[in-house]
């Protein structure tokens, strides 16, 4: 059944948001939620980093799977809005809360795009978790821009070099001027560090402000994760937030090297001014990032 956008606005609602762990990353956990943004765009949030959709009588493409569970549920709710097989299913990068949902939605999907490095940064990562056997990769890649005409719609994604990972893109709908971010941007929330998959945090403060140059104040961004407060949308300002962030992070690991300090000693004040980064129920969080910093600048 094809619902007409009035319909579809009328029939997505809104639920509370949690959190909760999942080897290592930060995971937004909600009830699954569907909300439209502008222009047949929107999120949907369920387990793992948030999907991303674009629904019109011409396309329907998705960014980002989650997890096997929460991805049928969200194929469920698709099927509620369009009756289109999925022309193209985008992952923003690698990591199993946003690729783990790929067979779910596999067999209804035409073709699976990401950067070159996401199957293999997947693959690697899989084979140190021996999940090799529940991976499904993507069939058409790309080395530093990729664009599709869908109609009434323009999908770009574009690779701007090592950041989050070594395979992060954003994705923007040009006309809706909806950008999904995946990774590049944990809203209010500590950045996951991975260094064995590509992580780069100085060349990621550069990334955040390449993107928010090529955006505008009328963009709408989709973020991968987000605090309870701030949420998974937002504005380019979440960017340089995000990169100041970072950039402080870095600082307080550089100095602390520099005066010849344990990452032990690093820990004990944490990082001064960015106070709405730490959460309560998870306070050493922010404690394995600055761990991260260090290996990373001690190499």
């Amino acid at each position: 059944m094809i619902l007409t956008r009035r319909a579809f606005l009328q029939t997505s609602g809104m639920a509370a948001a949690a959190t909760a762990v999942f080897p290592g990353l930060i995971l937004r956990r909600t009830s699954a939620l569907f909300t439209p943004i502008r222009r047949g765009t929107g999120t949907f949030e369920g387990s793992g980093g948030t999907i991303g959709w674009f629904i019109s009588y011409d396309s329907l493409v998705l960014i980002d799977t989650q997890f096997p569970e929460s991805a049928a549920e969200c194929w469920g709710g698709i099927q509620e809005r369009t009756d289109r097989r999925i022309d193209f299913l985008i992952n923003s990068h690698h990591h199993g809360d946003h690729t783990a949902g790929n067979p779910t939605f596999a067999p209804h999907a035409e073709h699976i795009v990401a950067h070159k490095n996401v199957p293999v940064l997947q693959k690697a990562a899989a084979e140190r978790r021996d999940t090799l056997d529940s991976q499904v990769y993507a069939d058409t890649v790309f080395e530093s821009e990729w664009k599709q005409d869908l109609g009434s719609e323009t999908v770009r994604m574009k690779y701007y070099g090592a950041a989050h990972t070594g395979g992060d893109s954003v994705t923007h709908f040009e006309n809706a001027d909806v950008a999904h971010m995946g990774d590049l941007v944990f809203n209010r929330v500590p950045a996951y560090i991975d260094l064995p998959g590509g992580s780069d945090t100085a060349n990621w403060i550069s990334v955040l402000e390449d993107i928010h140059k090529d955006c505008s104040d009328e963009t709408v961004f989709i973020y991968g994760h987000g605090s309870a407060e701030y949420g998974i949308t937002g504005t380019r300002a979440d960017l340089l937030e995000a990169r100041d962030f970072l950039t402080a992070l870095r600082e307080h690991v550089q100095s602390g090297i520099a005066e010849g300090k344990s990452v032990e000693e690093l820990l004990v004040n944490g990082l001064s001014g960015f106070e709405a980064y730490v959460n309560p129920d998870r306070p050493t969080t922010l404690h394995g990032r600055i761990r991260s910093v260090y290996m990373e600048l001690s190499k």
